[in-house]
């Protein structure tokens, strides 16, 4: 009796058909998988609030044809319709779907070999894992993965990883001995490095209008490629968040622990840490225009970086503690900005962001003062132009004045795990971002090109780029003025990557890809130039930043 009742559950787990849920987790925030249904939500008279990612499925499934994007199947053969044919192209490798509950899991991998003409090197990366998701009831949702990675990367990775100690958006590594028979085999003779990162999420909507979750992850502000307010470039952080819509109106209220990694800590006492709260407060304007009020509030700890807990970071309304933080002295760091977008023609948007860190009026005429810290952005997406479906565009230009996001201390500065939380670069830069993404049936095409022009930091001496050293070592001394956009060891930065992905299966978002990545690096000191090739099969469930 037991054995035919679990044949009973397996069977209904391996053949259940998808049905429409109250999805309230998150859905994965990757760039090129978004710009399959983003368009629907850049449309006149879109009520939609764009501004804050990851979007939950259940808002997608309101404002776009969302489930039919996701659960499209072009494989059409008989092989298609078996029970191996089904779990490889078209579903979830198990799953529990009835009406009162859901329950998916899937595969997370990430395999990759390449060879990089340039140092002649073979580089691989071995990442695998699982992602689990689901719902019960029309109210709670979840979402968890884990990936444990093993990899090695064109030397201009290798010396950020070693400064830093970190993948970038990925995790702190751990030591890896490549010298086994398979790497051998692979050719692969470089260093690796080993590094795990784990997300999950809990969603709770007790009503349409308000959404409660605490989870591990990151989120991305805007409506760019980089977004100069908070991006999901870093590493994840633990968070609660609190999300309510009226009428037009949509507010955010992220509250969150980040760690400071290169202070000195004990095995005891973990690494240092600082608390942060983020409010987002996003308003629809006529039928074309949507502007977001951003406030992020890094809050100091005491002197041997403790970061005590105090109620107050449960402030709920935008903008007062950046009030109050440039009047009491705190020591706490508080960045304001603002993000818009203006939908000139049917699916498509301008966009912008301004992050304000400092801005000292009195000081407007004295060119090059040190607090006139600011960020921004321009950019222009469009989606099926010319009449030519599935076709998307991007134009983008981001900057930010040196010594932006740095403060007088790592555990004030914007700032998580060694790396920004805004752009990658860091500060006292120019950027141009140019993207161009097709899909014909389950072919993906991709390209992305940026242009930068990075004002470096030397040894010992403190341009405005790396947002970790403390203000008051600035180049001029704080109080400075004559300060400029690209002062330092001059950098200009061309990265190019080209992909081609056959999606294999759309619930997992299982790709298998073909890509070319080329970066020149020329500064004053050095040049360095990669230009990757590279094969993978992979799950498409993030976005990977190794572009700076």
């Amino acid at each position: 009796m037991r054995l035919g009742l679990f044949f009973l559950i397996l069977i209904s787990v391996l053949c259940a058909v998808p049905s429409v849920a109250q999805e309230q987790y998150n859905h994965p925030f990757n760039h090129t998988q978004y710009t399959e249904f983003e368009g629907y939500l850049h449309t006149k008279g879109s009520e939609f609030h764009s501004g804050l990612r990851p979007f939950r499925v259940k808002q997608l499934n309101e404002a776009c044809p969302f489930d039919s994007i996701r659960w499209v199947n072009y494989h059409k053969s008989k092989f298609s319709h078996t029970l191996v044919g089904r779990k490889l192209f078209r579903v979830s490798l198990l799953r529990v779907d009835s009406a009162k509950y859901q329950f998916y899991v899937d595969p997370v991998f990430n395999l990759e070999i390449g060879w990089d003409a340039v140092s002649k090197e073979r580089l691989t990366v071995n990442t695998k894992g699982i992602n689990f998701r689901g719902s019960i009831g029309k109210t709670v949702s979840f979402s968890t993965s884990f990936w444990e990675n093993q990899a090695t990367y064109l030397p201009y990775m290798n010396a950020w990883i070693d400064k830093y100690q970190v993948v970038p958006g990925e995790g702190r590594i751990k030591d890896f001995q490549f010298d086994n028979a398979l790497y051998r085999l692979l050719g692969v003779k470089v260093k690796g490095y080993d590094f795990s990162i784990a997300s999950g999420h809990v969603s709770y909507s007790p009503v349409k209008a308000v959404n409660f979750q605490i989870g591990h992850d990151k989120f991305f502000i805007g409506e760019g490629y980089r977004s100069m307010l908070l991006s999901d470039a870093g590493y994840n952080y633990p968070y609660l968040k609190v999300s309510t819509r009226l009428w037009k109106f949509q507010y955010d209220f992220i509250f969150t622990q980040l760690q400071d990694t290169r202070l000195s800590s004990t095995f005891e006492s973990g690494f240092k840490k600082k608390w942060a709260s983020f409010h987002y407060l996003s308003i629809n304007i006529g039928k074309r225009l949507q502007v977001g009020l951003f406030e992020g509030v890094i809050f100091k700890g005491d002197s041997v970086g403790n970061a005590g807990f105090n109620w107050n970071y449960f402030n709920p309304i935008t903008f007062s503690r950046s009030i109050q933080y440039a009047y009491d002295g705190s020591g706490n760091n508080a960045l304001a900005g603002i993000n818009m977008k203006f939908v000139a023609f049917e699916r498509s948007a301008f966009y912008g962001q301004l992050a304000i860190d400092e801005l000292n009026f009195s000081k407007l005429s004295e060119k090059g003062y040190i607090d006139q810290r600011l960020g921004w952005q321009l950019g222009f997406k469009i989606y099926d132009p010319f009449g030519l479906k599935n076709l998307f565009m991007r134009l983008e230009y981001n900057g930010a004045r040196p010594y932006t996001y740095a403060h007088e201390s790592s555990l004030q500065s914007y700032t998580h795990y060694n790396q920004p939380l805004a752009h990658p670069l860091g500060a006292n830069f120019h950027e141009f971002v140019g993207e161009l993404n097709y899909r014909w049936r389950d072919l993906r095409f991709s390209y992305r090109i940026s242009f930068a022009n990075v004002g470096r930091d030397s040894v010992g001496i403190n341009y405005g780029n790396d947002i970790y050293i403390p203000d008051t070592d600035a180049l001029y001394g704080p109080g400075s003025s004559g300060n400029s956009i690209g002062q330092g060891v001059k950098t200009s930065l061309t990265y190019q990557n080209l992909e081609i992905a056959y999606v294999v299966n759309r619930a997992s978002n299982l790709n298998i890809l073909f890509g070319l990545r080329h970066r020149l690096s020329k500064s004053e000191l050095a040049t360095e130039e990669n230009t990757y090739l590279y094969f993978g099969i992979r799950t498409m469930l993030r976005n990977l930043y190794h572009d700076f």
